[in-house]
C-alpha cells in the first residue's frame, strides 16, 4: 500500500508533548488549581498509543503479503537498534550529567508508583545498584520491576527494544492473519488479564506496579494490535469509520469521551482504576486514534515540518526530564535570592535552600517550546549522524538509509516512512 502517513507524524509528536506535560506539570503545586488538570494525568494513554503506532508503521514499512520481511530481519534490526540505542544512551548521559548536581547517591533509586506526587526511594547495596545501572545502560531496565528507570521515561524505549527484537518473527504472522478482527479482540482480552488479576489479588506494591505497567511482555499486545490495525486499515475494513465527516466526528467524540471519563476515574477513583485504565481499558480508543491519524490529509507544504516534529518524538522522550531538571533548578536558584558567587562557593547549601522554593509556572510554556526545539536539534545533529554511521558500517550502501526501491513503498522526501 503506497501511502504516506504524514498525519501520524503529528500524532506521535502530540503524544510525546503530552507525555512531557504529564511528567513535569505536577512539579508545580499551583498546577493543581488549574481547570481540568486531571486531563494531564493520563500518560498511559499516550504511551500505549505510541506502541500501537509503532506496530502500525513498522508493518506498513517492512511486511509484505507473502509474510516476508522487506529487506530481511538483519537489516530491520540494524535500522531499528541504530536509531533506538543512540537516543537512549545520549539521553541517559544527559540525565546523569544533570543529576550530578543532585544530592542523591548512585545507589538510590525511585520506586514505581500508581499515584502522583513525590515518589518513594530505595537504597540498594553496591552489587544490586551496579546491576540496575547495567540494565539501564543496555536498555533492559523495563524488566526490573523493583525500581523505576534512572531516566524515568526511558522504560518505554526498553519496551520498544523488546518489540523490535520480536517483530521479524511475530509481525508478519500477525499482519497476515485471516481473522484479524477476532485476533484483535483476543489480544485485548490477553492484555486486560494481568491488571484485572492483580486488582482481584489486591496487589498494589511497587514491584506489582513495575511489573504491570512496564514489563515488555505484558505490553506487547499493544504493539501487536498495531500490526493488526495496519492490516485492517490497508484492506479497507476500517473505511466505515472514516468514510464520511459525520463518522469521523463520531470517532473523535468516542476518543474524547473515553479520555475524559478515564481521566476522571483516575483522579477520583480507587487504585484499581489506575491499573485497568493504564493497561487495556482504553485500547479501542487508542486504536481509533491511530486509525484516524492515518487518514488525516496534511497539506504538502507542511510535510517537511510534520516529519521533523514526528522524528523528534523519541528524542523528546529521552531528554525532556534532563532539560526540566536544569530549568527547574535554575529557576529555584534564581528565586532563592542567593548570589551566583555564593552558590558557586557553597553549592550544596544553596541547592538545599533552593529545594524549599516553589517554582513559578510563568516559564513553563517556554520550557515546552525549548524542549521541542532542543529535541529536533538533538535528533538531527546528534542521533542521525550516529545512526547513519552505524548503518554505513553494518549495512550495504543501498540499505544504509532505507530499503531498496523494490522492497518498499516510495514516499516523498519528508515523511515518517522515509525517516523510520
Amino acid at each position: 500500500m503506497n501511502k504516506n502517513f504524514v498525519g501520524l507524524d503529528l500524532v506521535r509528536f502530540a503524544l510525546a508533548v503530552y507525555l512531557m506535560v504529564f511528567h513535569t506539570i505536577h512539579d508545580y503545586p499551583q498546577a493543581n488549581a488549574l481547570p481540568f488538570i486531571e486531563l494531564a494525568d493520563l500518560g498511559g494513554f499516550a504511551t500505549s498509543s505510541f506502541f500501537i503506532l509503532s506496530g502500525f508503521i513498522l508493518t506498513h514499512l517492512y511486511v509484505d503479503k507473502t509474510r516476508e520481511m522487506r529487506g530481511g530481519a538483519r537489516s530491520f534490526l540494524v535500522k531499528r537498534l541504530s536509531n533506538l540505542y543512540p537516543i537512549h544512551w545520549l539521553g541517559l548521559f544527559l540525565f546523569v550529567l544533570v543529576s550530578l548536581a543532585s544530592t542523591r547517591s548512585a545507589e538510590t533509586f525511585l520506586l514505581p508508583t500508581l499515584t502522583g506526587g513525590e515518589q518513594q526511594v530505595v537504597q540498594l547495596s553496591a552489587a544490586p545498584a551496579a546491576f540496575t545501572w547495567l540494565l539501564n545502560v543496555f536498555m533492559l531496565q523495563a524488566w526490573d520491576a523493583r525500581v523505576s528507570s534512572i531516566n524515568g521515561p526511558s522504560w518505554s524505549l526498553s519496551c520498544l527494544l523488546f518489540f523490535y527484537l520480536l517483530f521479524p518473527i511475530l509481525g508478519p504472522r500477525f499482519a497476515n492473519m485471516r481473522r484479524q478482527g477476532l485476533a484483535l479482540v483476543s489480544l485485548w482480552a490477553v492484555y486486560l488479564a494481568p491488571p484485572i488479576t492483580v486488582v482481584l489479588l489486591g496487589m498494589y506494591g511497587p514491584r506489582a506496579v513495575g511489573t504491570i505497567e512496564h514489563n515488555p511482555l505484558l505490553r506487547i499486545p499493544e504493539f501487536l494490535s498495531g500490526c493488526l490495525l495496519y492490516s485492517l486499515y490497508a484492506s479497507g475494513r476500517l473505511r466505515w469509520m472514516t468514510r464520511t465527516p459525520l463518522r469521523k466526528a463520531a470517532a473523535i467524540a468516542f476518543i474524547v469521551a473515553c479520555f475524559v471519563v478515564a481521566s476522571h476515574l483516575v483522579a477520583i477513583g480507587p487504585l484499581s482504576f489506575h491499573y485497568i485504565v493504564h493497561n487495556g481499558a482504553l485500547l479501542p480508543a487508542e486504536l481509533a486514534l491511530i486509525a484516524l491519524g492515518a487518514d488525516v490529509a496534511v497539506p504538502e507544504w507542511a510535510h517537511g515540518i510534520s516529519a521533523r516534529l514526528g522524528n523528534a518524538a523519541l528524542s523528546i522522550f529521552a531528554i525532556h526530564s534532563a532539560i526540566f531538571m536544569v530549568m527547574s533548578k535554575a529557576l529555584k536558584l534564581t528565586a532563592s535570592s542567593e548570589s551566583v558567587l555564593q552558590c558557586a562557593v557553597q553549592f550544596s547549601a544553596c541547592a538545599a535552600k533552593a529545594k524549599t522554593v516553589t517554582p513559578a509556572m510563568t516559564w513553563y510554556p517556554l520550557y515546552l517550546l525549548l524542549t521541542v526545539a532542543a529535541s529536533i536539534v538533538f535528533q538531527e545533529r546528534c542521533v542521525v549522524p550516529v545512526r547513519s554511521a552505524i548503518r554505513r558500517r553494518l549495512l550495504k550502501p543501498e540499505r544504509a538509509n532505507g530499503a531498496s526501491a523494490s522492497e518498499r513503498p516510495k514516499p516523498p522526501k519528508h515523511s515518517t516512512v522515509n525517516n523510520a
